[in-house]
């Protein structure tokens, strides 16, 4: 038995991950960090790293749930962006006068794309229903 995944419409899921997407970019570029970045940086970071990237990557993931794209290029698609906009953020991070270049936080973000990729695993088992009457069965 396939669990039934409300699919909202194409625009909203997109609207969902842009959004993410510009969270990340405004609290990574546009505000000054909370302090001088300690040696080494504290764990937490990282994980706000991960999550952040996680997060993405999920929003990425719903947003082409209803693509025509087959499945393994539709997971690099989603992957490799989730990838390119930690690491393009984190260049441009290396640039700005009150942040900071971090290899490190680059791999978190990294990290936390690919663990978020096992939804495309799971996924298998949802079937997305395009309304209320079908996701309450």
């Amino acid at each position: 038995m396939r669990v039934a995944v409300p699919l909202l419409p194409s625009a909203f899921r997109w609207l969902g991950a842009g959004l993410i997407a510009g969270a990340l970019v405004y609290f990574s570029l546009l505000t000054p960090p909370p302090v001088a970045p300690p040696e080494p940086a504290p764990l937490w970071d990282k994980k706000l790293h991960l999550a952040g990237y996680a997060i993405l990557t999920l929003s990425l993931a719903y947003a082409t749930a209803a693509s025509e794209l087959r499945s393994p290029r539709r997971v690099l698609l989603v992957l490799v962006s989730a990838v390119l906009l930690g690491a393009g953020i984190e260049l441009l991070q290396g640039r700005l006068p009150d942040r900071y270049f971090s290899y490190a936080d680059m791999i978190a973000n990294a990290i936390g794309a690919v663990l978020a990729s096992v939804w495309f695993l799971l996924e298998t088992r949802f079937e997305y229903v395009r309304s209320i009457d079908e996701w309450l069965g």
